[in-house]
């Protein structure tokens, strides 16, 4: 591997001289392979060797082919790399209730730390994942709407967007875009695109990132940054500006020593950094910070108004309590005509929120009312709101990956209607069966592409 020599002089600064060379060398092992099981969904046996600390988090002994596993297109698991778990640890370390507990994850795509989040909240509060790219934004949603719940909204803005909720948030997550140090391993071709200049570019981008988001946050709430590089500049350093120019308060967590999980003592803060050849896992590094007690946010009056969402008439509620459970759940039409399920505690937050940001996903998406039937999304088939009394067909692997293909062509079921195709008891999408063949409607966009040669419809 061979790396800048501004890189080897910064990492030789940072480590002990009986800690560098195991480090390099670790640089050149294979990258450790884990997964977040989602406790919701998980019905396979529990892997042996445990992330240590995130109770759902599970290192694999090899890299399978991911995409040929029916119950990861279900959501029964994420890929995650496994030093990024830490954030679970850090939530459960929050002295806070998670019910009505409102959670930003700021620059959320692809989604690991968001579906993270989800699964912690457990269907309590309210998550707002955002991403200022579109075209990820969309891939967040999918990886969101395989959880389940109808706890979550999917945004997609630019951090500065947030300056105009004020004291909004409990928790406010920064996984800032950085020089991506910690990614040399997994990902060579970064290691090109890494320079002391765009380090400095970086760090100015996450302040920039950080000073927008601020005041979103409650007096009191808590702000965790996260970075996925090893040097100071982006790090440490940034942890310090944020206690001197913000006055935030710089909170120590407990972090067993067996771990292998680094110290990193500021002037005026405290981090918490991921080294390859201490941890199975990549680089990372994450602090924790509370946000000073000002006045009481609950005098802060909330403009509540329809925007682009308003509540379903009594028809449509009638038809859509054929597919869903209703029993505290609240249905939202958009513009575009997508019902929405969200739950009842949270509909004055997301009437709020959609005023200031752009939504892409709210809840668990429904469907398309059309001439008194109603379409399904994709999103239904993969939460539990969907109907206990709806039809479903098991699918064994060959045929679940057949109908990820969209090449399967008929399913053992005399019932001649909408059919939910499940896989180890968890819902992969929609079909409709007419006797002869079925209709497959899970979205072209999710399909699999790869060849499937081992399997013959």
């Amino acid at each position: 591997m061979n790396l800048p020599d501004a890189f080897i002089n910064d990492i030789n600064k940072s480590l002990a001289l009986n800690e560098q060379q195991l480090f390099f060398e670790a640089l050149g092992d294979s990258t450790p392979v884990s997964i977040r099981m989602n406790p919701f969904k998980w019905k396979n046996d529990i892997p042996d060797l445990q992330v240590p600390w995130c109770p759902f988090g599970f290192y694999l002994d090899k890299r399978p082919k991911f995409t040929l596993d029916p119950s990861f297109h279900a959501g029964e698991y994420y890929v995650q790399e496994a030093s990024s778990m830490f954030i679970y640890h850090i939530l459960n370390q929050l002295p806070v209730s998670k019910k009505g507990l409102k959670v930003l994850d700021l620059c959320a795509a692809p989604g690991g730390k968001s579906t993270l989040i989800s699964s912690w909240l457990g269907g309590n509060g309210l998550l707002v994942a955002n991403e200022v790219i579109k075209g990820r934004a969309y891939t967040l949603k999918y990886n969101l709407s395989k959880e389940g719940h109808a706890n979550v909204l999917v945004s997609n803005n630019d951090p500065k967007d947030f300056n105009n909720i004020t004291e909004f948030f409990d928790i406010i997550l920064v996984d800032a875009p950085c020089s991506g140090e910690g990614m040399f391993r997994k990902d060579p071709k970064s290691i090109c695109e890494w320079s002391e200049e765009n380090v400095q570019n970086c760090s100015s981008r996450q302040k920039s990132i950080l000073t927008n988001v601020i005041s979103s946050l409650k007096s009191g709430g808590y702000l965790i940054y996260s970075t996925c590089t090893y040097n100071d500049i982006e790090n440490i350093e940034n942890t310090d500006w944020l206690v001197s120019e913000h006055h935030f308060q710089s909170i120590s967590i407990n972090v067993p020593d067996a771990w292998g999980v680094c110290i990193k003592n500021g002037i005026k803060s405290i981090g918490y950094q991921f080294y390859p050849h201490k941890v199975k896992g990549e680089g990372f590094f994450a602090a924790v910070f509370k946000n000073p007690i000002g006045e009481d946010n609950s005098l802060i009056k909330r403009e509540v108004r329809c925007k682009n969402l308003n509540l379903v008439e009594k028809n449509e509620l009638y038809l859509i309590k054929d597919w869903v459970r209703v029993s505290n759940m609240t249905f939202l039409k958009d513009k575009a005509g997508t019902i929405h399920a969200i739950d009842d505690e949270t509909e004055n937050d997301i009437r709020y929120l959609e005023n200031h940001l752009r939504l892409i996903y709210c809840g668990v998406s429904v469907g398309i009312i059309n001439k008194n039937i109603l379409i399904p999304d994709h999103s239904l088939a993969l939460s539990p709101l969907l109907s206990d009394e709806f039809h479903t067909v098991s699918l064994n692997s060959e045929s679940a990956l057949l109908y990820l293909k969209k090449s399967l062509n008929q399913i053992d079921s005399d019932k001649k209607s909408w059919i939910l195709a499940t896989y180890n008891g968890n819902g992969l999408g929609f079909l409709k069966n007419l006797g002869n063949r079925i209709n497959n409607y899970l979205p072209a966009e999710y399909r699999i592409l790869m060849d499937l040669p081992q399997i013959t419809s």
